[in-house]
């Protein structure tokens, strides 16, 4: 598979105005998807804006975010996380980017 890095501001363009300053790490795109798609599906009510996902993440996980994935999972958009707890586990986190439903957390290595 491969991922494309996408700068920071394309992060920012997925969130509304307004939205807290939270520093990220760049996403990665699979599956041939980019930042303008997630835009797009995101305008089109597909996906919910990456702001709100995070605040289920947060509620869920805490620690700090390492990566950020977007990949298309047996067509569905789902967000992948890499998320180092305040224990110092890893662990990887999917969410389905339309409904915000925690997907599936694995611990541990997350090298796939």
């Amino acid at each position: 598979m491969r991922i494309l890095p996408v700068c920071l501001l394309c992060l920012l363009l997925l969130r509304p105005a307004g939205a807290g300053a939270e520093v990220l790490p760049q996403i990665g795109f699979d599956d041939g998807l980019d930042a303008g798609a997630a835009r797009a599906a995101m305008l089109r009510g597909e996906i919910l804006p990456l702001d709100r996902i995070l605040a289920i993440l947060r509620r869920n996980f805490p620690g700090e975010i390492i990566e950020i994935e977007l990949e298309l999972d047996d067509g569905a958009l789902v967000y992948e996380f890499d998320i180092l707890g305040p224990d110092g586990r890893l662990f990887e986190v999917e969410i389905a980017a339309a409904t915000g439903e925690i997907i599936e957390i694995e611990e541990g290595d997350t090298d796939d």
